[in-house]
């Protein structure tokens, strides 16, 4: 990420600090359902990419990621096992850049997908140091689109302002503090979009205080129509007290799948239906286990060839740098219930 919130910052320190006293018994199990990458398998040469979007398109896999100076992309076309940047640059390729004087000069948690010949990039951006809580930046949500799928340009109705924005109508509403990490999916004339809503209301106490990850529907993909209920909360994890960035993925099964970010480890649910109905497996799919991954963190992928593919950020301890994105797959149908 380009510039943390001081709550993330706090997060980090909470993390450290358990990690220091038990650092074996307080993480979540990870279960053998998936097999993850023992190295990272991107990593940018200033030592930042977070949030990665996956998309195939053309036989070709395109990562989006939050990079220092906007939204960077590689690309692989051996089907993940290598990654090039546009141009064999030999720094980040930024497909959208920030803009120092607007709402969005800072970029985060981004995702890209396809309809007809257009990419459509949905990202997180806010005008860093202006935020109205001590605890969170002000995230709003941003559209862009390309032709190509590597250089990007701001719809005209995200140039002057984002395409969704919070919910202030009053402290207790599920986005009232921010809105990050869109996961979009576009299906028969419908776009579908999940999304992490922040509260952070007297500090983190008030009555609806917390990440919970929201919906909302387009028929354009411009104007948005948010669902009332949280479609995933806290609680519904078991084996984590927490949360936050997740992606959506729609199976040919008919199953929606949300892998989602807790607070030490990734999980996955699943729903016949969009908005309702989750089941989260009761294990966790991803934990730290390597000397790069104290933290793993913002999962997105796909399904493809009888495989669930994964892929996530990882961070090191104790300075949390550098950012790095590792993977991890399983054969699709999962076995959900061994």
């Amino acid at each position: 990420m380009t510039r943390i919130s001081s709550f993330i910052f706090l997060i980090f320190l909470v993390l450290t600090a358990c990690s220091s006293d038990d650092p074996d018994t307080s993480e979540p199990q990870e279960t053998s359902l998936f097999t993850r990458s023992e190295h990272p398998v991107y990593e940018s040469p200033f030592g930042l990419a977070a949030d990665p979007s996956i998309l195939m398109a053309n036989d070709t896999l395109f990562m989006y990621y939050s990079a220092e100076e906007g939204i960077g992309v590689a690309f692989s076309t051996d089907n993940g096992n290598s990654w090039n940047r546009p141009n064999n640059q030999s720094t980040d390729y930024i497909s959208l850049s920030r803009r120092p004087d607007a709402w969005d000069n800072t970029l985060e948690t981004v995702e890209v997908i396809k309809v007809a010949n257009t990419y459509k990039m949905y990202y997180s951006g806010y005008r860093e140091d202006e935020s109205d809580n001590p605890h969170v930046e002000n995230y709003e949500i941003g559209m862009a689109i390309s032709s190509n799928g590597i250089d990007f340009n701001r719809v005209a109705e995200s140039l002057e302002q984002p395409i969704i924005t919070r919910d202030t109508g009053n402290a207790n509403t599920h986005d009232r503090h921010a809105m990050t990490s869109p996961g979009v999916v576009y299906e028969n004339g419908t776009y579908y979009m999940i999304y992490a809503g922040w509260n952070v209301t007297d500090n983190w106490t008030g009555s609806n205080a917390g990440i919970k990850i929201l919906g909302a529907t387009s028929a354009d993909g411009i104007q948005w129509t948010k669902i009332e209920n949280p479609i995933l909360i806290g609680s519904d994890v078991t084996y984590s007290p927490d949360i936050n960035e997740a992606s959506l993925i729609k199976a040919d099964d008919g199953l929606w799948y949300i892998p989602f970010s807790t607070d030490k480890s990734i999980g996955i649910a699943r729903s016949m239906s969009f908005a309702r109905g989750y089941e989260i497996y009761p294990e966790a799919i991803v934990t730290p286990q390597f000397d790069w991954d104290n933290e793993v963190t913002a999962p997105d992928g796909i399904i493809h060839n009888g495989k669930i593919r994964f892929w996530f950020h990882g961070v090191k301890e104790p300075n949390y740098w550098p950012w790095v994105i590792g993977y991890t797959e399983a054969d699709y149908p999962l076995n959900w219930n061994n």
